[in-house]
């Protein structure tokens, strides 16, 4: 009986194994692609952001090299082998930990850094002043159809347009092509502010990475208990001096 328990554990934690190597590249894709989506809004982002997608290529990287020891391990029944594996996934399994309630707090305050960014970068939109906020910010008003931080109203201070109400054109839904005389003002300008349509997409990518997390932490979980068993087992029946 304990030798069909033992081999069923064994074959197990290979499988668990070389769904770690799967997972691995997972992880790291995953924090690639939040990384890459991040960079294109680089201004309008704190630093917070990009550490978190940073550390999960890191994790991925490193779940990888250690899912070798793992198979191995359980494929020759080695009990150093095994333990060793046991003991780098304890420690991945408490960095994702970290990384997991670190990215849910992060989510929970995704709306107010980005409206913190956004509200500093608004005096630099100009085509006399920094091109490159200038020039994000009429992306991130396009790509998300919204307008100033909490509303458009947000804009009418630092363009100066309190009176004629005047707003960036990206501002207003356009026809690309069309040929007439456009204004863009308050009154048909979108109605939602880019904190909450930029934040939103913004929360989705942290949260993406935060169940990814939780994902790997509870495999983790069964695979540390398989490997550690496992040992246990090779060593109390003399396999390995």
């Amino acid at each position: 009986m304990w030798s069909k328990i033992f081999t069923t554990v064994k074959y197990t934690l290979v499988t668990v194994n070389f769904l770690f190597l799967i997972t691995g590249i997972v992880i790291l894709s995953v924090g690639s692609s939040v990384q890459s989506a991040y960079n294109g809004y680089h201004e309008f982002l704190s630093e917070r952001f990009f550490s978190l997608p940073a550390f999960c290529i890191a994790t991925g990287v490193i779940i990888f090299l250690i899912s070798f020891f793992g198979f191995y391990g359980a494929y020759t029944e080695n009990y150093y082998m095994n333990m060793t594996f046991a003991g780098s996934m304890i420690l991945m399994f408490i960095f994702q930990l970290s990384a997991c309630i670190a990215g849910y707090v992060l989510k929970g305050h995704t709306v107010a850094l980005v409206q913190q960014t956004l509200m500093s970068t608004m005096d630099l939109y100009g085509a006399d002043k920094n091109f490159e906020v200038t020039k994000l910010w009429d992306e991130v008003q396009e790509d998300f159809t919204c307008c100033g931080v909490v509303n458009s109203s947000d804009w009418l201070v630092p363009l100066g347009t309190v009176e004629s109400k005047g707003l960036p054109v990206s501002c207003c839904d356009h026809v690309y092509g069309t040929v007439q005389t456009f204004t863009c003002n308050v009154t048909v300008a979108y109605n939602t502010g880019c904190s909450d349509a930029f934040g939103s997409w913004v929360k989705s990518h942290a949260a993406a990475i935060g169940v990814t997390g939780i994902f790997l932490v509870l495999l983790q979980a069964l695979a540390v208990a398989g490997a550690v068993w496992l040992a246990k087992i090779s060593r109390q029946d003399h396999m390995y001096p």
